[in-house]
């Protein structure tokens, strides 16, 4: 379980447990060493005056004196880093590098150091300090590059968590040390990068200022696609990533290039995090395969010599009408004449984004079959107030059935996420293909009753289906369909 705290920021559950356990557990140690050297305090002061041999040794007093000051500088120092990484996460927000807490360490014992010698040798403290700073500056010759990665690492504009780009290679910072920066990649392989190189070089932080951001790549279409068509296809390709939906920014399409291929497509979307990039942009690829299949379209190939178009009638041959709904799983069962007589009688309409294709509680004796483009099917809710969203139909998927087939009004309002394409089959179509073959209703009644018994939130956690529950959801809707449509039963 994590906390939200704003701008993208995170506070992990370990961060969270360092905060809550800092009072009890952090505190024993330096607690522990300052009992230590009070008691050794009282006890040294009863000995010094009870006994007269103690005190007339000099270095022994001295000894006594401050030794409980060294060991309440050490309490001291324990103290700091316990505190030093709290204060970072309660108040930055960030688990303390290890650089950090080397630090720490390092400036806690320079300290102690420094009174041992003060209190037990007589070295005065400035010439203490001046000594040190020759030292330092000796030292900061000899180890230039050392200390020139550690500030470097210091000053980085990067965390432990992040999503970094640096020559190429993409991973996340997992460790930030004195002379370098250690990453992991998706392939869970470590690449070390020293700071001053990280520093020398621009890199790409994709956890900054939000952990989402944009990504996109092209697509050559044909130059028989238009416009409008390719926007509906490529949209939808990005709109029905769950992913994408929960970010503020929608999807974008413009056109990059005009080539001899075809029409060079970008597509832009933003994606919640590096980590997941590769899978969003998976599925956006995916989706958009399959809106090109359904939508008839081909990729096109190189070619070298290439014949002036002819002009179409019409967007869809149709042959591709007929190859479409044969992937629709409502006309199954049709034959080929039959499904030939249905594609041939079915218009096709153009919905806008946000023009509600049927409304929840109309009348309707038609279905719609989406061929491009992204719908969205919502319910009213019981006790009013916006409406719910039940589910979203990609390129294929078929919605009104129960209205064709049985005349019943419409259980719920189906809107277009984007400019959409649609086939609209009506009663007058279906009609003569019922009437001329009785066994079509039976067959239509299976596929519908399947299709309700999966889309039942009450059957959702069943592992096998009651074939008496859909032997009577079958012949109820069978009864329905001979009852529009009029069909005489065998009984009859």
């Amino acid at each position: 379980m994590s906390t939200s705290l704003g701008g993208g920021c995170q506070l992990s559950g370990a961060t969270q447990a360092v905060d809550s356990g800092f009072r009890v557990r952090l505190l024993v140690a330096p607690t522990i060493v300052a009992a230590i050297a009070i008691l050794f305090a009282v006890l040294w002061n009863q000995i010094a005056v009870v006994n007269p041999w103690v005190a007339a040794r000099v270095w022994l007093v001295r000894t006594g004196d401050g030794l409980p000051i060294v060991v309440g500088a050490l309490a001291a120092g324990l103290l700091a880093q316990a505190v030093v990484p709290h204060v970072l996460v309660r108040h930055l927000r960030l688990p303390p590098t290890r650089m950090v807490r080397q630090l720490v360490v390092a400036l806690c014992w320079l300290i102690a150091i420094s009174m041992v010698g003060a209190i037990f040798f007589d070295v005065p403290v400035g010439s203490l300090v001046t000594t040190s700073g020759l030292l330092v500056a000796m030292i900061g010759l000899a180890l230039k590059n050392v200390i020139s990665d550690a500030f470097t690492g210091l000053a980085l504009p990067i965390k432990i968590g992040d999503w970094i780009e640096v020559d190429g290679q993409t991973g996340r910072v997992v460790e930030i040390s004195w002379r370098a920066t250690r990453l992991q990649t998706l392939d869970r392989i470590t690449i070390i990068i020293p700071n001053t190189h990280l520093s020398a070089k621009p890199f790409r932080n994709f956890s900054l200022p939000e952990p989402y951001y944009r990504d996109s790549f092209r697509v050559v279409l044909d130059h028989s696609v238009t416009t409008h068509q390719a926007e509906r296809i490529l949209l939808a390709a990005a709109r029905q990533v769950e992913a994408i939906q929960t970010i503020p920014f929608r999807p974008d399409v413009r056109i990059a290039a005009f080539t001899d291929r075809g029409i060079e497509w970008e597509l832009r979307f933003f994606v919640p995090d590096a980590e997941k990039a590769i899978r969003v942009r998976h599925q956006v690829h995916r989706n958009l395969l399959r809106n090109l299949h359904f939508s008839g379209i081909a990729l096109p190939y190189p070619v070298v010599v290439r014949k002036s178009a002819q002009p179409r009638e019409r967007a869809y041959a149709p042959a591709d009408e007929f190859n479409f709904l044969r992937g629709v799983e409502l006309f199954d069962s049709l034959s080929d004449e039959e499904l030939e007589t249905v594609s041939k009688g079915m218009p096709m309409k153009l919905k806008l984004a946000g023009q509600a294709l049927v409304r929840q509680g109309d009348p309707g004796d038609s279905l719609f079959v989406l061929r491009e483009g992204l719908l969205s099917v919502s319910i009213a809710r019981p006790e009013g107030g916006e409406d719910i969203e039940v589910a979203q139909l990609a390129p294929g998927s078929f919605v009104g059935e129960m209205s064709l087939l049985t005349g019943a009004p419409r259980s719920a309002t189906v809107t277009p996420v984007v400019d959409s394409m649609c086939y609209e089959i009506t009663r007058e179509i279906m009609a003569p293909l019922m009437e001329s073959r009785p066994d079509l209703a039976q067959q239509l009644s299976d596929i519908l009753a399947d299709r309700q018994i999966r889309n039942s939130a009450k059957l959702e956690a069943s592992s096998k289906v009651n074939e008496i529950q859909k032997k009577s959801l079958t012949d109820q809707i069978l009864g329905r369909i001979n009852s529009f449509f009029r069909l005489r039963t065998a009984a009859e």
